[in-house]
């Protein structure tokens, strides 16, 4: 399994325009032609195209009967129905849908890599492979390629992705105004960082004559998170081997050197000392309620804390910054998929003329005209434009109509510094996050692993990212020591089926070499 590595790290949400996806399809005769012009692409009869959408929702259902359903069905000549369906229990669902056999044209799915459902869905021929098409589709073709590579399923394309920004999900957000008052500059490597963890966590940086603050805002709900080892140098989950192969990015000596930092970081206090039982959400709270000064996350995390705090603290202020370099003096950042979630077309209801049509319609909601109305409504009825080219600032009317869950079947518009802008930042503010986002993209690689997939982790990764886990966990608390951790790299070492899983993964990331 691809994921074995966990899904460590949480990041605000903001109003930036970044993405989504869906699609659907009817009748069941393929064929070929893949290289017809999508301009061509004309409806067989009269009558509107059915197409059938499942995509998640994080709330209530938004609503369809909207103005721009009807616009995209009258410009299409299709009837676009949906289905809305809780994030929670999702995969559940699918797994049931796929059990059946009853699929909708167009269908949300995660990584088809990383559940075995999906995967075996795949290589039955469930879905159409898109690799043919996509060229075709002006817009949808100019999605970065290693958004469309971090999708790839045994070295082929069969999902629209619902793309994000590459860049700016790691980034050092910290209280400037506490670094101010401690006369500190923004730490550049690990040595100062340790330093400014030390003075936030004993010199009373809100001046409250109380020992009540500690440094960094962390969280354990999925274990350790990634980012603080990435900035040692190795990758979120797969690194090169510097032969020519990839390996486990917790058996590097990197790995080992991060987690040895933060364990001692732990130990003095730097971090919450209940950190293992604190939730995802927690993160945030310990931020702005003026408990630590130091996070991990997005460009743009700065700015949502900063509209919470200043309304009890004005004078408080976080600023986002590059991670600090590593013990080598280089900064290292793994680049994100690019990409959350994939729409996948159903091969059995959906004929090549139908597919075409799909793809048109998510080629024109690739497009700002297309985005925009699909997400947001009319102009200056449901949403007005802003200063910025990616964020409008919605009506109430419009906020009724159209809510955040609106997009959740669209592909969505490329954005690289979607992860550093939001709703009312300043000029200031904004060039400030451009400029790190721009430092960032030179030092960040991709995962090397992306699109790969092992029959071995499949079946057995789920058991072996808990006891990464929990074993790495353990040692940053001081449950372990380091000795342990020596021991747990050992019996991963030493398991046969782990050794098999390393092996796969190599030979498909050798075959994509070629």
């Amino acid at each position: 399994m691809r994921n074995w590595s966990t899904k460590f790290l949480t990041g605000s949400i903001t109003i930036a325009l970044a993405a989504t996806v869906a699609g659907c399809g009817s009748s069941n005769q393929s064929g070929t032609g893949a290289s017809a012009s999508p301009q061509a692409t004309k409806a067989a009869s009269k009558e509107p195209i059915a197409i059938k959408i499942l995509t998640t929702t994080y709330a209530e259902a938004p609503p369809t009967d909207v103005e721009a359903i009807k616009k995209l069905n009258e410009k299409f000549n299709v009837k676009l129905s949906f289905e809305y369906a809780p994030v929670n229990g999702y995969q559940e669902k699918l797994n049931a849908l796929l059990a059946s056999n009853d699929l909708p044209d167009v269908t949300l799915v995660w990584d088809l890599n990383g559940v075995q459902s999906y995967a075996n869905a795949a290589k039955q021929g469930a879905f159409w492979e898109l690799t043919p098409y996509i060229k075709n589709y002006s817009n949808l073709a100019k999605y970065d390629t290693a958004i469309y590579k971090g999708l790839l399923f045994e070295g082929k394309t069969y999902g629209i992705p619902r793309v994000r920004p590459l860049d700016g999900h790691r980034s050092l957000v910290i209280r400037q105004d506490w670094l101010d008052k401690l006369g500190l500059k923004v730490p550049q490597n690990m040595d100062e960082l340790w330093k400014v963890m030390d003075a936030f966590t004993n010199n009373d940086p809100d001046g409250n004559g109380k020992k009540d603050t500690y440094a960094v805002g962390a969280t354990g709900e999925g274990g350790f998170a990634n980012s603080y080892t990435i900035m040692f140098g190795t990758s979120d989950k797969w690194t090169l081997d510097g032969k020519g192969g990839i390996i486990p990015s917790f058996l590097t000596p990197q790995f080992r050197q991060g987690i040895e930092y933060w364990s001692k970081a732990f130990k003095a206090g730097f971090l919450p000392q209940d950190l293992p039982i604190l939730k995802s959400s927690q993160g945030k709270d310990q931020m702005v309620q003026g408990k630590a000064g130091i996070a991990f996350g997005n460009v743009n995390d700065s700015f949502g804390y900063n509209q919470i705090i200043q309304k009890t603290d004005p004078k408080a202020k976080f600023v986002s910054y590059e991670l600090p370099a590593a013990p080598d003096g280089k900064r290292y950042y793994d680049k994100a998929s690019g990409s959350f979630g994939q729409m996948v077309i159903n091969k059995k209801s959906v004929n090549e003329e139908k597919l075409k049509k799909i793809l048109e319609i998510y080629d024109y909601t690739a497009t700002k005209e297309g985005y925009f109305l699909t997400a947001y409504g009319i102009q200056d009825v449901d949403y007005k434009t802003t200063s910025l080219p990616f964020l409008v600032t919605q009506t109430e009317e419009g906020k009724k109509k159209y809510t955040s869950n609106s997009s959740q079947w669209l592909s969505g518009i490329f954005n690289k510094y979607s992860r550093g802008e939001s709703s009312g930042m300043t000029d200031e503010e904004i060039k400030h996050n451009y400029q790190v986002i721009d430092a960032i993209a030179p030092n960040s690689y991709p995962d090397p692993s992306a699109g790969l997939v092992s029959p071995t982790g499949l079946e057995k990764g789920a058991d072996w990212t808990k006891k990464l886990q929990d074993g790495v966990m353990n040692v940053v608390i001081g449950k372990s020591n380091m000795d342990d951790f020596d021991k747990l790299v050992k019996s991963f070492k030493d398991d046969s089926a782990y050794q098999k899983y390393i092996a796969e993964m190599n030979a498909g990331y050798k075959a994509n070499q070629k």
